[in-house]
């Protein structure tokens, strides 16, 4: 019997194919400049985690590769086949919020849910999911598996995921945290090794994660904005330092004035070119007393920021936007209504590429500087060059998450060729200048990293071959 016959008998006819169209529907994304475009042979869709189970190991017997997908939104080529003959394991039909925990305040969710599907449940208890800067419909349990959410909230931390369940190309299920020990899934470190961490941030190259626990987060009715022109990345930094180092801020973008914070603002109907170059994004939040301590206190950081500027410095000028500038910035922070996709619309700029890195903040104006250089040399305009900041509490390191952008013409004769050279010589230097960790493996980033880890590169290498001994497992998209 052939490999499909065998996967329809567990997954039913309607949920796996080879049909041509079907499968070319996977075969590309938004990173198609860097990922060549490759049909699945199989696209297969299980409804719960023991069809799951019965398809790898199927696929594992027949030594098959697989390709795990979840919502199909955000991916940057992680679920685009590299092998011939290729199942692309569709997980969206696992969509179902399994707990909603206010108590605990933790959600548990299948591949498929989406932030918009949780934010409903969630925002019905005062709750909320960390968010990511995409849209509503990209998978919850797949972007804190991929190693966190990194910037709408700094109050949020890093490290959403407290537990999971995965289960390997064998048949065996791992359960990670807490809920290797019980039915209490709400604490990350159960036995041994923090499990939850070892296996996280693999883009389906250990097994398929059935079901995650993640923490949700308070919803406060007492919030503010604040928006702060600077011409200078490094004008800004000590601004942020400052409401960093005294936990006064709920969320803190520094974005460009162009690109990010029309998407934020949710217009384009607005002078934005006459702003300075940097805007920083503020927003405080809190139950009253505590609110009102930390509007009193960051009033006073920005006002000394002010008198700075007046007398010649470096400092940034509050500056006055319309209230519904504030309503978005806070919906896109807190609430979840993702307007940052209105940047595609910039005039002749329809695609987008970034670098996505974490590092210091005290590195902050040398990664922008960087950013600018390689762009130029490359042939990239000045004016497609665009950046952000994301401080990343509790800011130990002075984490932030920094994200180098591009947005470009994906029509124009040599675009993907300049984004190919830039990449080449970004990742290098960027290595070469310092970095705590990339944001995603995504294409071309793995290969000039391992060579700098020493032997870490042969454990990682030998531990992905205990869980998956006949290399079955989206090979090719990470080692």
């Amino acid at each position: 019997m052939n490999f499909l016959k065998l996967v329809q008998g567990v997954v039913g006819e309607e949920n796996a194919t080879s049909d041509r169209a079907i499968c070319a529907s996977y075969s590309r994304d938004q990173h198609w400049h860097f990922v060549p475009a490759k049909n699945p042979a199989f696209v297969v869709r299980p409804g719960d985690k023991e069809e799951v189970r019965e398809v790898l190991v199927l696929a594992n017997r027949e030594k098959v590769p697989v390709v795990p997908y979840s919502t199909g939104i955000n991916v940057r080529g992680l679920a685009i086949p590299v092998h011939e003959g290729s199942v692309l394991l569709d997980l969206s039909r696992m969509n179902r919020i399994l707990e909603v925990n206010p108590e605990m305040k933790t959600a548990t969710v299948e591949p498929g849910v989406t932030f918009g599907m949780l934010l409903e449940e969630t925002r019905k208890h005062k709750l909320r999911p960390a968010f990511p800067d995409a849209p509503l419909t990209v998978s919850v349990l797949v972007n804190y598996y991929l190693r966190g959410i990194y910037q709408t909230s700094a109050a949020d931390g890093h490290d959403h995921t407290l537990s999971y369940e995965m289960i390997l190309p064998n048949g065996e299920t791992l359960k990670t945290g807490s809920r290797s020990l019980s039915e209490m899934p709400y604490f990350r470190y159960g036995v041994g090794p923090d499990f939850t961490g070892v296996f996280s941030a693999h883009p389906g190259t250990c097994g398929v994660v059935t079901e995650l626990t993640a923490k949700l987060y308070r919803l406060y009715d007492n919030r503010k904005v604040y928006f702060v022109g600077f011409d200078e990345v490094g004008a800004a930094t000590k601004v942020i330092y400052n409401l960093m180092n005294d936990e006064l801020a709920a969320s803190i973008r520094l974005v460009d004035n162009q690109s990010w914070l029309k998407g934020i603002c949710g217009t384009f109907d607005f002078p934005y070119e006459e702003l300075p170059k940097f805007v920083l994004c503020v927003l405080v939040e809190g139950v009253d007393g505590i609110f009102e301590a930390k509007v009193k206190l960051v009033q006073e950081y920005l006002a000394d920021s002010a008198d700075s500027a007046d007398s010649g410095g470096s400092g940034g000028r509050v500056l006055e936007f319309p209230e519904e500038f504030a309503r978005t910035f806070e919906e896109e922070s807190l609430g979840g209504a993702e307007k940052s996709c209105m940047v595609f619309g910039l005039q002749g700029r329809g695609n987008y590429h970034c670098i996505g890195l974490y590092g210091p903040l005290t590195l902050a104006a040398e990664y922008y500087a960087l950013h600018e250089k390689t762009a130029l040399e490359v042939g990239i305009p000045q004016d497609h060059v665009h950046f952000y900041i994301d401080p990343i509490y509790s800011f130990h390191g002075q984490l932030c998450y920094f994200e180098l952008d591009v947005f470009y013409d994906g029509s124009e004769p040599g675009a993907g060729e300049k984004l190919r050279n830039y990449n080449a010589k970004q990742f290098q230097r960027l290595l070469d200048l310092g970095i705590y960790g990339w944001f995603r493996p995504y294409a071309g980033i793995i290969e000039p990293t391992v060579e700098r880890i020493g032997h870490l590169a042969e454990v990682w290498k030998k531990f992905l071959r205990v869980l998956d001994p006949n290399e079955i497992m989206n090979r090719g998209k990470l080692l």
